[in-house]
């Protein structure tokens, strides 16, 4: 039933492809339900003034419509559920290590208020921003039948535009 969430994990670590996930909408409904959980969870420890719920919908929005893009210029639409699934899932799993570490430090600020994140802390979510590049860089490769580069590209723009339109525009918009 839940099988899709063990081989998300396996695809997050390189150890299984995308296309060993159901092509089922039920599996992406929970997926979409868990992800946009996940989200709002970190944008409510990580992002101050920002609707949690909202962020985590958004999030969820901008992640469909640039894979949707992404498998329409390659004429691959067939492969939306399990490419979808891929993105959701490892997106939820590669979330829970900052979870964590912005847990960690929101129970600081009672001790040190108003400081910037340990170098440990600020080298391990660089760590983990690389992982998830790497990881949907090779989700993409698979789903659009490109090389290793163009998936790369393709997931460092994702990630830039990503940046850009639900973090940089709204806090320069609405702060």
């Amino acid at each position: 039933m839940l099988t899709w969430i063990w081989t998300t994990f396996w695809i997050a670590f390189g150890r299984a492809s995308p296309r060993a996930l159901p092509s089922s909408y039920v599996a992406l409904l929970e997926a979409a339900v868990l992800y946009v959980v996940i989200s709002a969870v970190d944008a409510a420890l990580v992002l101050p003034g920002v609707h949690p719920i909202g962020f985590g919908i958004a999030d969820l929005v901008y992640t469909c419509m640039a894979t949707t893009a992404c498998l329409a210029v390659r004429s691959r639409m067939f492969r939306l559920p399990q490419t979808l699934l891929a993105m959701l899932g490892v997106g939820s799993w590669l979330t829970l290590p900052s979870l964590a570490l912005n847990g960690i430090r929101g129970l600081a600020p009672a001790l040190v208020p108003k400081t910037p994140a340990p170098i440990g802390i600020q080298l391990l979510l660089a760590g983990i921003l690389v992982w998830s590049i790497l990881a949907v860089g090779r989700i993409l490769r698979d789903a659009m039948d490109v090389d290793f580069f163009t998936g790369m590209t393709v997931a460092v723009t994702y990630f830039l535009v990503d940046y850009v339109v639900l973090i940089a525009l709204p806090s320069r918009l609405f702060n």
